[in-house]
């Protein structure tokens, strides 16, 4: 991926990501249409804090340009316009990313920080991260602090909230108990701030139980003062090994293909969480051919090409357990075997991790999750069981450990 550098008003040093997503190839997402002279408003946590703001774009895997009119950035109330060299119209050619220029803005830790794009021209929904995002009626709404949202009527606008959302019942569930959906959207892949110096980066690569939202969790268990960013580099239905299939490349490239860009390209990044689902051996003969099946030892293979790479880049690893399987597959005892005799391997490696399947899993049967952490499907953790995996990360990672439960 080409990216275009920026055009720094300070240190390039003083950046560090306040939050960051994985983008793939969404060109597949059938429940999502194109855009056209609309804005697009992403609202996202912020990791850590500083006095500047810059967004990083990308058209990675988009065909043909994208024409952004306008963007700006608003925070508790204040907005500031976004501008590209100077700029407030910019261009994404297919392939790359841009940075825009810093602009003047504070932002706390734990901050929403809400990013606005407007769309002038018809543009497909191609590059694009996470699970939700809002967008507009037909308009140039870049900072608008009344957003009418498509598909309703200015009634149904609720304006007494700062930012009306649609689609957050899952993430408001008080009970903890339905699906942990953290927002993302298109085109947008890092908010960076300056002013603060972190302490840590830490990346988090993995899959769909990485993508639903730990990494966010995680940065909210540690304080202000802690000066830590932890970024969620997670996809659904990512792999070590092998790319997407044809058919659905929003599974991204395979963890080994994408380490340089996701991880080592995060500015800052001290510290990598490797983990990942059962994709690499669950997929095979059921939703993927059955010949993409790896053997154990290819699969822990991928593992140490990626501790390899971090440790030579002067990164700390941890490693994640996985955790139980789909119900429908543990008819297949092979694919349970499988999980067992790789967490093994990731207890016994002699590299840091954090127990995710100690976490979550079932006292009574440890093959399937303990009810309280299961999303509706019974695969993925709902969002208690990410709020547990985030406190064992943070327990693991040796951050504020004196107030994170432990996994045990």
């Amino acid at each position: 991926m080409t990216t275009a550098a920026p055009d720094d008003a300070v240190d390039a040093t003083a950046w560090t990501p306040a939050w960051g997503q994985a983008l793939s190839d969404c060109r597949d997402a059938d429940d999502e249409p194109g855009f056209a002279d609309v804005t697009v408003r992403l609202t996202a946590p912020a990791a850590i804090g500083g006095d500047r703001v810059r967004l990083e774009l990308s058209n990675r895997f988009g065909g043909e340009p994208v024409q952004i009119g306008r963007s700006a950035v608003t925070v508790s109330g204040r907005t500031v316009a976004v501008t590209y060299g100077g700029q407030p119209a910019a261009s994404l050619a297919a392939g790359t990313s841009l940075w825009s220029d810093p602009a003047e803005l504070a932002i706390r830790h734990g901050d929403n920080i809400a990013v606005d794009l407007y769309l002038p021209e018809p543009t497909p929904y191609a590059t694009a991260g996470g699970f939700r995002f809002d967008r507009s009626q037909p308009g140039d709404f870049a900072g608008a602090a009344d957003f009418p949202l498509a598909g309703l009527t200015t009634e149904d606008v609720d304006t007494s909230r700062e930012f009306p959302a649609v689609n957050t019942g899952a993430t408001s569930d008080p009970a903890g108990t339905g699906w942990s959906l953290p927002a993302g959207g298109p085109f947008l892949r890092t908010i960076e701030v300056a002013g603060a110096k972190a302490n840590a980066v830490v990346v988090a690569l993995g899959g769909s139980s990485t993508a639903m939202g730990w990494p966010q969790y995680a940065a909210g268990l540690l304080s202000a003062g802690d000066k830590i960013a932890i970024i969620n580099r997670g996809i659904s239905g990512n792999r070590i090994r092998l790319d997407a299939p044809p058919k659905t490349p929003s599974w991204g490239r395979a963890g080994l293909a994408r380490f340089d860009e996701d991880v080592l390209g995060t500015h800052g990044v001290s510290h990598v969480v490797i983990a990942y689902n059962s994709n690499d051996w669950g997929l095979p003969g059921r939703v993927t051919p059955l010949d993409e099946m790896p053997t154990l030892e290819q699969l822990i293979g991928g593992y140490e090409e990626l501790i390899t790479r971090s440790q030579a880049a002067g990164l700390q690893v941890i490693l994640a357990t996985v955790t139980p399987l789909a119900p429908e597959t543990l008819s297949d005892a092979g694919r349970e075997g499988f999980r067992q005799s790789l967490n093994d391997w990731i207890r016994a490696c002699g590299h840091r991790y954090a127990d995710f399947d100690a976490a979550i899993r079932s006292k009574a049967d440890p093959s399937r999750l303990e009810a309280q952490y299961a999303a509706p499907d019974n695969t993925h953790p709902n969002i208690n069981g990410e709020k547990r995996l985030a406190q064992t990360v943070i327990t693991r990672l040796g951050f504020k450990a004196e107030s994170a439960a432990t996994a045990e």
